[in-house]
């Protein structure tokens, strides 16, 4: 049996994509093996080959290996292929003869149960120690690199520990998850399911806010350039707007206008009459007829931000001293393509509930088909 190649354990991408291999042939019965399991090269079977650069490069050459020096695999080029793009794309390779007994010597995968059986087996293993509802759990395999299925469940069984009690969500997860503080991150309602009565912890949302000597309105801004840069007065028609740096989805977190769910942080020495009465506004014991607008990229992921925001501020609208610069450009077509940025998946927002937004922006951006960031328009302040 060939060693295991020693660089194996320190690529993920590799190591996931000969586990395909593996999948593929443990989803089949034996009997109905009739050719051999192949994988095409693409953006789904190995993201990290096709964005390109010095680690493509490497991962290209590793696969390379795999053929040349460990004859596990055939590659066999696509013949369709633009004689632009890298060699590899839409390359073909084929599981050699006797590759399947050396790829589950390296990945340690022996004949027998698939991926989510044995995930369920260790499940079903522990089920006795989760308080709550396992099917969540069972349903779909949370694989973590380099630690068996046995060792996963085990940590989602620690975090009922008496220890654990009123944590933050990132602390329980850093404490159970090998020092991952994010990786329950978007695991919470499972969490809940598994244990209906342990307490997490809030972990309150931090807001920078900028309060003028006159206030005259209140402005949400999404992007850290322009917030500090709006803070020194530039723009200069935001010079008597209330300014909170809106770091992309986090102010629309249910929780943002509880006391105990924020931790409102002011930039410089707020006057104490106007922070409390900031404060009075945000948690809803007192009106202001203050208005509420939302400045940001013009892009899907802008106008998604403004109707998070709206959830949770209703009368906020998109602020048009803002845009309107942004938008002249944009119409100018200066603005740059999905692809260019990497913002291919944004997903248009639909409606976001202001009139602005609905009946001018977002019928432009899905016109002209771009985006434009918005510190283009105004030039930083120099010292």
């Amino acid at each position: 049996m060939k060693d295991t190649p020693a660089w194996l354990s320190e690529s993920v991408a590799i190591a996931d994509l000969l586990a395909q291999f593996l999948n593929r042939l443990d989803k089949q019965p034996a009997a109905e093996r009739q050719r051999p399991v192949a994988i095409t090269l693409n953006e789904k079977s190995i993201p990290a080959l096709f964005r390109q650069g010095a680690e493509a490069d490497h991962l290209w050459d590793l696969i390379k290996s795999l053929q040349e020096d460990h004859a596990v695999i055939h590659i066999t080029p696509d013949k369709r292929r633009d004689p632009f793009s890298p060699e590899y794309t839409q390359a073909r390779l084929t599981l050699q003869d006797g590759g399947e007994e050396i790829l589950r010597h390296w990945l340690q995968r022996p004949r027998g149960l698939s991926p989510i059986q044995r995930w369920r087996k260790a499940v079903e293993k522990n089920r006795h120690r989760f308080p709550g509802n396992t099917e969540k759990l069972i349903a779909y395999r949370i694989a973590v690199p380099g630690k068996e299925d046995e060792a996963v469940v085990t940590a989602f069984t620690q975090l009922g520990n008496d220890s654990q009690e009123r944590l933050s969500l990132r602390q329980l997860s850093s404490r159970c998850f090998w020092g991952d503080s994010k990786f329950l991150d978007a695991r919470e309602e499972l969490i809940r399911e598994l244990y209906p009565d342990l307490v997490i912890r809030v972990r309150p949302v931090m807001v920078n806010i900028f309060i003028p000597e006159t206030i005259e309105g209140i402005l949400f801004i999404e992007n850290q350039d322009s917030y500090t840069s709006a803070v020194t007065g530039n723009p200069a028609c935001c010079k008597n707007l209330i300014l909170v740096y809106a770091a992309g989805f986090k102010s629309s977190a249910s929780r943002i206008r509880q006391p105990d769910g924020v931790s409102l942080h002011y930039h410089s020495k707020a006057d104490k009459r106007a922070q409390q009465q900031l404060e009075d506004w945000w948690f809803k014991r007192h009106s202001r007829d203050w208005p509420v607008w939302f400045w940001g990229d013009l892009d899907y992921a802008g106008m998604g931000i403004l109707k998070a925001l709206k959830q949770r501020f209703s009368e906020i609208r998109a602020w048009p001293p803002g845009y309107e610069p942004i938008l002249e450009l944009l119409r100018q077509q200066k603005g740059h393509s999905p692809a260019q940025t990497g913002k291919q998946a944004q997903q248009d927002p639909g409606p976001t509930g202001c009139d602005f937004a609905d009946k001018v922006l977002l019928p432009t951006l899905r016109q002209e088909q771009a985006f434009i960031d918005q510190e283009v328009v105004f030039e930083p302040v120099r010292t």
